[in-house]
């Protein structure tokens, strides 16, 4: 299995309160962003082109 960067990610500082979270689509923004699985990193996955975008940040703990 290859090495991935968010392994090394502590899981919070005061669980279960306060945690970490990769968040792929930023609130406000129009570009989502994935995490690859062959190499564990983020790449931009699609970007609306219309007027519309995301109404909250989207990601995982």
């Amino acid at each position: 299995m290859r090495h991935r960067p968010f392994d090394q990610i502590p899981s919070g500082p005061d669980l279960p309160d306060v945690v970490h979270a990769i968040v792929e689509i930023p609130k406000g923004r129009r570009n989502k962003f994935e995490v690859d699985k062959a190499t564990g990193l983020t790449k931009l996955d699609r970007h609306l082109y219309s007027s519309s975008h995301y109404p909250g940040d989207y990601g995982f703990v």
